[in-house]
């Protein structure tokens, strides 16, 4: 590996790099991702009661399915007189079971009302958050966007001269370079290997790379940190 451009290229990397954060911790950055969240938040709960909605609905089916067995069951039981004191305990007992179930039906039947009538003003709640929301993104948006060209303009120098200079790297170390680079090991990538140590994580490492790095343009990987290590 040809050190020297690819610790030139690493200088202006680096550049880059410092602006992308910076942009990713701005105050503008911040806001819109906030904002984007907060909609994401209304959005996942409309779908939920859009859901909910769904099932009450199915529930409500069922309900007034159970209406009409009901009222079947009351058309088919016979008029009579009960002709003893037990027929007549018994008639009574049903009659009670029937009003019973009845009620239950009419208590639950009116809860899943009051809840479609909750659901609906909870909708109307989240949409008109969801509404404003939106045009607060779209501000945000502009204001990051601003935020985001004032800050390529101050390194639109450096990100040129990246470009020439990776016509003279081989695409090999530039290869080696990258896969590091995206595998989100924190920059320096490229850091020299003295007394033993990496200069990137601070580590002791001469036992685990015995035998590396013996000739200039030779390279090691940091069995600790993953950087890619050199010997000057």
């Amino acid at each position: 590996m040809n050190i020297e451009k690819i610790l030139e290229y690493q200088a202006l990397d680096q550049v880059i790099y410092k602006a992308e954060v910076e942009y990713a911790n701005s105050d503008e950055n911040k806001k819109y991702n906030a904002l984007r969240a907060r909609a994401k938040a209304c959005s996942e709960q409309l779908i939920k009661l859009d859901h909910e909605t769904g099932d009450i609905f199915k529930e409500l089916e069922r309900k007034e399915g159970a209406f009409a067995d009901f009222g079947a069951e009351i058309k088919s039981r016979p008029v009579s007189t009960p002709k003893n004191l037990d027929q007549a305990a018994k008639s009574d007992d049903a009659l009670i079971k029937l009003e019973e179930n009845l009620a239950a039906l009419e208590k639950d039947s009116n809860r899943l009302f009051r809840r479609l009538d909750e659901i609906s003003r909870e909708s109307q709640q989240y949409f008109s958050q969801f509404m404003k929301l939106r045009g607060e993104i779209n501000a945000a948006n502009e204001a990051r966007n601003e935020k985001r060209k004032q800050i390529l303009s101050g390194i639109a120098e450096y990100g040129i001269k990246l470009n020439e200079l990776k016509k003279s790297i081989d695409p090999k170390d530039l290869e080696i370079y990258q896969k590091v680079r995206g595998a989100k090991v924190k920059l320096p990538i490229v850091v020299e290997f003295k007394d033993g140590n990496c200069r990137g994580c601070g580590m002791h490492i001469e036992t685990e790379l015995h035998g590396k790095l013996q000739n200039p343009g030779d390279i090691a990987e940091c069995p600790h940190c993953r950087r890619i290590l050199y010997r000057k």
